[in-house]
């Protein structure tokens, strides 16, 4: 299977519509070949797009960028846990409160 940029198969299309049209004296199938949609045309003549429409290319991080992120997310979520445990004690400490109250309320 050939592999075309866009641009190389839009060329070759119309390169197609016009010796069909020309050379064959073909209208309708000229016309047919036009209509056609760049991704049909490309699926039917077995040519691959290499540049194929609505897909983009990120550019993938590196590994010590990858490192990066790791340590960065795993502060993160040290300082959450922290948050948590701080909440866990106030939470924890109001229960016991609230325990103790109950208690000497049915003395």
């Amino acid at each position: 299977m050939k592999t075309l940029t866009h641009k190389q198969l839009e060329a070759r299309k119309a390169q197609a519509v016009r010796f069909v049209r020309d050379v064959l004296e073909d209208d309708d199938k000229a016309d047919d070949i036009e209509d056609e949609s760049l991704e049909d045309y490309a699926e039917h003549r077995h040519i691959k797009i290499a540049n194929p429409k609505g897909i983009t290319h990120m550019a993938a991080p590196t590994r010590q960028e990858l490192l990066d992120r790791i340590e960065e997310l795993e502060t993160e979520n040290e300082n959450l846990q922290s948050r948590l445990d701080e909440i866990a004690d106030i939470i924890g400490d109001n229960e016991e409160d609230a325990a103790e109250d109950d208690d000497q309320g049915e003395d």
